[in-house]
């Protein structure tokens, strides 16, 4: 006997509705999960079709089911961070809980892509030249920093995806879901003026995407007089003894910083000359840091809806799968702010 003669033949969907004594149609519709099947399955039709599925080992062969209407109904899922947010105390997990809800909610199979173009090097969408996740009707695009030019190309070959946070490309007009931190940090001034502060602070990324852009428009929008309104894009590792002692001469008494790392080194500062946050100088962190701590509840921060971001970037893309020549699709959802107690009142 050859190896492929010898081979176990696999259980198709005739098998399984031969052992059920249903119809194919019957089977398929128990299979899927889709929402407004036209044939409805009594449950001890169900119960016989699944027993045979069971006694038969018939696992659905989804890609091949779904090509016959045209669209796979799966949504891919990729990420240019180095580690795949599958670790719940990722800042990008939470996205993950949200974008499975919704594909759960609209009867989407979720296709995670997680390879390396290279060993130890950057992901890439074209490792090969060719899309890698064109196995998929379209992409949820995740990661603090997505390759533009990849964007752009992904765009160009018309492919429907969707990047959870604003991006801007040049030569295209993309389809997003972001924070809307322009109003976030805006309100934590508001927040700041009501505590009696009036000389206020920004440190930044020395690195401006297009998150960081729209924090420090929502800081310089409450320019206006009576305030002293600064902005300074360092480093973490530049808040250092002598950076302080100028911050406080200069009469800040609230430091706005665009990242956590940047409001932990100001903070290891503050202490390191027998000072205390927020006696010595109040601090506002505008981003959660990348990996959870027991340390974030006591900080004063904006809490961004990630899982509501999720959530919404399915929709979106499930909408632009489905009208594809629609103006791109660029949604914000409001973020909320965490009081702490690293803001006090002067």
């Amino acid at each position: 006997m050859t190896t492929r003669q010898s081979r176990i033949k696999r259980a198709t969907q005739i098998d399984v509705a031969a052992m059920a004594g249903v119809s194919t149609a019957v089977v398929s519709a128990v299979i899927s999960s889709k929402p407004g099947k036209t044939i409805r399955v009594g449950k001890d039709a169900e119960k016989r079709v699944r027993d045979a599925m069971a006694a038969l080992g018939y696992a659905p062969n989804v890609v091949a089911q779904s090509l016959a209407g045209g669209k796979r109904n799966i949504i891919g899922v990729f990420t240019y961070e180095a580690i795949f947010p599958s670790d719940s105390e990722n800042f990008f997990y939470p996205f993950l809980l949200g974008i499975e809800r919704g594909a759960m909610q609209l009867g989407q199979d979720l296709l995670l892509f997680t390879s390396s173009s290279f060993e130890q090097g950057p992901r890439s969408i074209f490792p090969n030249g060719a899309n890698r996740m064109g196995v998929a009707d379209g992409a949820i695009l995740l990661g603090e920093e997505p390759d533009k030019s990849e964007l752009k190309q992904l765009h160009d070959t018309g492919f429907p995806f969707v990047t959870i946070g604003r991006r801007d490309t040049k030569g295209a007009d993309l389809n997003w879901v972001a924070a809307d931190y322009v109003t976030a940090v805006s309100d934590v001034v508001d927040r700041c003026i009501a505590y009696g502060h009036r000389t206020l602070k920004f440190v930044g990324a020395t690195k401006v995407r297009e998150q960081n852009m729209d924090r420090e428009t929502g800081f310089l929008k409450k320019q206006r007089n009576g305030l002293t309104l600064s902005v300074e894009r360092v480093t973490a590792e530049d808040i250092n003894a002598d950076w302080l002692r100028k911050c406080l001469g200069d009469g800040n008494t609230v430091v706005l910083t665009e990242t956590f790392k940047h409001a932990v080194a100001l903070e290891q500062q503050v202490i390191a000359q027998h000072g205390s946050i927020p006696e010595t100088i109040s601090i506002v962190a505008l981003a959660a840091p990348l990996n959870r701590s027991t340390d974030v509840e006591r900080w004063t921060r904006i809490s961004v809806p990630r899982e509501e971001m999720g959530e919404l970037a399915v929709r979106t893309l499930i909408s632009r799968i489905s009208n594809p020549d629609d103006a791109a699709i660029k949604a914000t959802l409001p973020c909320g702010l965490v009081p702490g107690t690293t803001l006090t009142e002067i």
